[in-house]
C-alpha cells in the first residue's frame, strides 16, 4: 500500500491515552465481569470500526474502551481487592502455564460472589456475547458503512 501527502495521520496527543496496566492473569480473571460492566463501550468502538473501515476514526472510541477498563480495574481493586488477587495468582500459577479456570474454580467462585454483592455486577451466563444484541449508537451513520457501492447490480436500461 503506498501513502500520498494527503494521508492525514493523527498526531501524537491525539495518540495520548491511559493504559490498562494490568497483568494478562489479572485481565483473564476480570475478563468475564469487564466484559459486562463496559460492554457499551466495546460494542461503540467496535462498530465504528466495521463501519468506518479507518482506524484513525475510532481513536476516541478507543480511549473510551481503555478508560472504563481502567474503571473496571480500580474498582475492583477497591472493593474486591483480596479475592480478586488470590483468584488471578491461582490462574497465574495453574499448571503448565495455562491459566485455565479449572484449577481455581474456588478462587472464581469467591470473587464472582464479591463482584455480585459489592459491585452489584454478576457474570454474564454462558452464551451471553454469543447472542444478538442491539446497540443504538449516538454516531452517525456513514454514508456507506459496509463499502458495498451501490446496491444497484446492473446499470438502468436505456429506451433508446
Amino acid at each position: 500500500m503506498s501513502f500520498t501527502h494527503d494521508l492525514k495521520l493523527p498526531t501524537y496527543d491525539d495518540l495520548k491515552c491511559p493504559v490498562v496496566n494490568v497483568s494478562s492473569p489479572a485481565l483473564r480473571a476480570g475478563s468475564f465481569h469487564l466484559a459486562k460492566y463496559c460492554d457499551l463501550q466495546f460494542k461503540e468502538f467496535m462498530l465504528c470500526r466495521q463501519e468506518e473501515q479507518d482506524p484513525r476514526k475510532c481513536l476516541n472510541e478507543g480511549k473510551d474502551v481503555s478508560l472504563c477498563a481502567i474503571d473496571f480495574f480500580r474498582k475492583v481493586r477497591d472493593t474486591c481487592n483480596d479475592t480478586f488477587t488470590t483468584f488471578w495468582t491461582c490462574l497465574d500459577n495453574a499448571r503448565d502455564g495455562e491459566m485455565s479456570f479449572n484449577y481455581c474454580k474456588e478462587e472464581q467462585k469467591a470473587f464472582e460472589l464479591c463482584a455480585k454483592n459489592k459491585m452489584n455486577l454478576e457474570r454474564p451466563e454462558p452464551g451471553y456475547f454469543s447472542m444478538v444484541r442491539m446497540h443504538d449508537s449516538k454516531r452517525p451513520v456513514p454514508s456507506d458503512p459496509f463499502r458495498i457501492g451501490s446496491l444497484e447490480r446492473h446499470p438502468p436500461k436505456l429506451d433508446v
